[in-house]
């Protein structure tokens, strides 16, 4: 009885759901809304880390820092090795999982980058996507309004 009452009022929190088109993996159109990116997991001492992107230009990002590698399959783990797109410096050897939209966790386009979890490791990687047209910091709560399908 529990169990049924609690997914109701899941159901009700979350509100009405609303139907996603399916986004392009390529570069950004001009006037898009921007692909937001962030670390995922925990900040400080960690094996693993993990940074997400979210939004149109996420397969671009991924092209882009895995160049000239494809997409890897939808949902599947792939290691590749990251590099910083400016210099071509290797920044780690990556595990990274490609979401295409709409059905990831936000509805658009995803990115997951399982990197190692030092300091330099994660800046490093964070930079890259930072350089990358189109993409931008995501700010405190952004994925959240993603996630429930508020944005």
């Amino acid at each position: 009885m529990w169990r049924g009452l609690w997914t109701l009022a899941a159901q009700a929190a979350r509100g009405p759901r609303r139907l996603c088109t399916r986004r392009s993996s390529g570069p950004p159109a001009p006037g898009s809304g921007a692909t937001i990116f962030a670390l995922s997991s925990g900040q400080g001492r960690c094996g693993i880390a993990v940074i997400r992107t979210s939004g149109s230009a996420s397969g671009h990002a991924l092209r882009i820092l895995t160049a000239p590698r494809d997409l890897p399959p939808a949902r599947h783990a792939s290691v590749r090795l990251l590099r910083d797109p400016r210099s071509g410096e290797p920044l780690d050897r990556a595990l990274v999982l490609w979401f295409p939209g709409p059905q990831s966790f936000t509805g658009e386009d995803c990115v997951e980058f399982h990197v190692h979890g030092g300091p330099a490791v994660v800046s490093g990687v964070l930079q890259a996507l930072g350089s990358v047209p189109g993409l931008r910091p995501a700010e405190a709560g952004a994925g959240r309004g993603s996630a429930q399908g508020r944005t």
